[in-house]
């Protein structure tokens, strides 16, 4: 098989000209794995899939195996990037931004936008294409990829779901992903919550804080 010409998956009509990894338009193919070294460390046979600019860009870099991980990685490179566009949701709803009482051009250009580039942010991070299949056969791999789902958002893991709202909120880098610890990731939402109330605080506040909260929680 030559690395340059590697089966390409399966299309279907309706996504044609469609970026596997985000939904927009694609431009050219890419190979997975895109290194001929992980070949042998793949846990499928190499394919070849459509692909915008900016996710051939991540997949050049990242250094995975599958499809599923490539996936993941370029979920994980959109998220970072578009942080900002994303804490929008996290921030506002769009009745909000609506009624929002902003003045100045500039105020006045994000009131009109803001919401619009966070649905298409999220649209991009969410998407997860199609079935994988290579001449009518499905593609022999599992799909590991154990994303988490939070508040209209699938990340790549609840690390990476703990990643972003430290950023969107400025939270304390080690209070929420202990709280999380702590609580378990079905009380996420309450984990930022309580972080959102303590933004700068010593060690040992933050030891009495996650002490009470897991007490609070035990006795409910």
């Amino acid at each position: 098989m030559s690395f340059d010409h590697y089966p390409k998956i399966d299309i279907p009509f309706d996504v044609r000209y469609t970026c596997l990894f985000c939904g927009e338009p694609s431009n050219s193919d890419v190979n997975i794995p895109f290194s001929a070294d992980d070949i042998h460390n793949a846990p499928h046979d190499p394919l070849s899939v459509p692909a915008c600019t900016e996710c051939t860009s991540v997949v050049k870099t990242a250094r995975c195996q599958s499809i599923y991980q490539y996936r993941n990685a370029v979920k994980a490179a959109l998220t970072r990037k578009y942080q900002k566009a994303l804490s929008i949701g996290s921030n506002w709803t769009e009745q909000e931004l609506q009624e929002s009482e902003f003045e100045g051009a500039a105020f006045e250009g994000f009131k009109r936008s803001a919401w619009m580039m966070y649905t298409m942010t999220k649209d991009r991070v969410n998407y997860s294409g199609w079935p994988l299949c290579v001449d009518g056969i499905p593609l022999a791999a599992d799909d590991e990829a154990g994303g988490f789902t939070f508040d209209g958002t699938d990340f790549v893991s609840v690390e990476h779901a703990i990643e972003h709202y430290i950023k969107t909120f400025h939270l304390d880098a080690i209070l929420l992903p202990e709280l999380v610890k702590a609580l378990g990731k079905d009380k996420f939402g309450y984990a930022v919550r309580v972080s959102r109330l303590y933004l700068s605080i010593t060690g040992a506040e933050r030891m009495q804080i996650i002490a009470d909260i897991v007490e609070a929680q035990t006795e409910a």
